[in-house]
C-alpha cells in the first residue's frame, strides 16, 4: 500500500499536522515490508524537511509503541498534549519514558533508546 502526504505551505498546513499524518500512516496495523508513506512538499519548506527529519528519529520509538499497545488513535499528538485522556491507560508508564527520552534528546542532541526485556 502507497501513502502520499501532500503539502505546499507550512503556514497553511503546519509541519506538526503534516508528522502527526505521517505518523498515522506509518503506525497502521499493516505489514510494514507493504507499506510506504511518502511525502511531497511542494513548497520545499526547509522547516517541513527538519520536522520530518526529527519525525523519522521519534518513529523508533513511536511505532513500536503503538504496536505494543494498540493504541488509537496513533497520532502522537493525542497523546502529547497537555490534556492527554490517556495517561490513566495501561501504557501511562511507558508513554510517559518516550516523553522524557525525546525531551532529553532535544535538550542534549543524543539519542537515548531502551531495550525492552
Amino acid at each position: 500500500m502507497d501513502i502520499f502526504v501532500c503539502t505546499a505551505d507550512p503556514k497553511m498546513e503546519p509541519p506538526t499536522l503534516v508528522i502527526n499524518t505521517v505518523l498515522s500512516a506509518m503506525s497502521y496495523n499493516y505489514p510494514p515490508e507493504k507499506l510506504s508513506v511518502y511525502v511531497s512538499d511542494d513548497g520545499g519548506s526547509e522547516i517541513t524537511f527538519y520536522a520530518l527529519l526529527e519525525a523519522s528519529l521519534f518513529s523508533k520509538h513511536w511505532i513500536p509503541f503503538c504496536k505494543r499497545f494498540n493504541v488509537e488513535p496513533r497520532a502522537p499528538e493525542a497523546y502529547f498534549s497537555q490534556h492527554c485522556p490517556f495517561l490513566d491507560g495501561k501504557f501511562a508508564q511507558e508513554l510517559l519514558a518516550i516523553k522524557g527520552r525525546k525531551y532529553l534528546e532535544h535538550v542534549t542532541g543524543r539519542a537515548y533508546l531502551t531495550v525492552a526485556t
